[in-house]
């Protein structure tokens, strides 16, 4: 378990909620860049980190997903959403009629999966806001 981890379950336990940690997480964090960095602090950053989890908690369930590209109606790569965790019954991302048999279709979007999906119109931009956004949920749950 991270620190970050341990954290969230302290607060879980105070009744204080996800939101008032993350934001003062974000801070903390926003602070030791910008200290080793020499640079001030971005604190739009550290809003738009905190409204975008609590968002991701509505939504995904969960405060800091990882993230797919994804093929939206445009049929090509150029949405991204949080990785679907359904499983078991749940899970519609198998596709049984598919060459050579039984496969698992990791960009398609089906019922099971959050609804929090964005749009692009880039392959390229939605891999790069998939890399970005991985990368981040990464540093986070470190």
């Amino acid at each position: 378990m991270s620190a970050r981890d341990k954290l969230y379950e302290y607060a879980d336990g105070a009744h204080l909620g996800g939101e008032y940690l993350d934001e003062l997480l974000g801070r903390v964090e926003a602070e030791a860049v910008a200290r080793v960095m020499g640079r001030p602090v971005n604190g739009t950053l550290v809003q738009a980190r905190a409204a975008v989890g609590h968002l991701c908690e509505v939504e995904a369930g969960e405060r800091h997903p990882m993230w797919r590209v994804i093929i939206t109606d445009s049929e090509s790569p150029t949405g991204f959403a949080p990785v679907c965790t359904a499983d078991g019954d749940d899970d519609e991302h198998v596709i049984v009629d598919g060459p050579g048999g039984p496969t698992r279709d990791e960009t398609g979007v089906y019922d099971c999966c959050p609804s929090l999906q964005v749009e692009t119109y880039s392959p390229t931009l939605a891999a790069y806001v998939v890399e970005l956004l991985n990368a981040d949920t990464e540093t986070r749950s470190a």
